[in-house]
């Protein structure tokens, strides 16, 4: 409980000291940033987390084949099937979103490039660049750019965000019809 008067952060509404929650908006009196927003604006806040838990899941797409040839290059092979075992379950968890994905032309072929560029990039840096070479150093300075840039593109381009709002428009209109 406030033990003072106070303002509600989210409709800027004045409350008696008394109340842990506006009278006006329910909005908690400790309210933090996520709190203020679902109050304020709840369907960008619902946007926004299933955006999220969008690009959460299809990230480690783009890694899948690079530790897979990590694994098997080095004769890891039980690692390589406990990668397989969490990418099938990954996969079968995600598979409406995977779906969505493959349907899409620009999202299915920008998905396998990234990986394979990826794949491609750890299959140079083992097989063709020595350990003692100076490439080691560019090799790693080409992972660490590869992965914001592939990130930026499938996410954040114009053809990006235009999958994913075909996405969460087919998936809300799936949950708003069970309503």
């Amino acid at each position: 409980m406030v033990g003072y008067r106070w303002t509600c952060q989210a409709c800027e509404a004045g409350n008696e000291p008394n109340l842990d929650k506006c009278e006006f908006c329910g909005c908690p009196a400790n309210a933090g940033s996520e709190d203020i927003e679902k109050h304020t604006s709840p369907d960008g806040f619902k946007k926004r987390k299933a955006k999220e838990q969008y690009s959460n899941s299809l990230f480690i797409y783009f890694f899948i084949p690079f530790f897979a040839a990590i694994h098997a290059v080095n004769g890891r092979y039980e690692t390589l099937l406990l990668l397989l075992g969490i990418t099938v379950a990954f996969s079968y968890k995600n598979i409406k979103l995977l779906t969505h994905i493959w349907n899409d032309d620009w999202a299915r072929t920008s998905l396998i490039t990234i990986s394979s560029l990826f794949l491609a990039s750890i299959l140079i840096r083992i097989f063709l660049i020595p350990d003692n070479s100076d490439l080691v150093w560019w090799s790693a300075l080409f992972h660490f750019l590869l992965t914001p840039l592939s990130f930026y593109y499938f996410f954040n381009s114009h053809n990006g965000k235009r999958v994913f709002s075909e996405y969460y428009s087919k998936a809300n209109k799936v949950v708003n019809a069970d309503k």
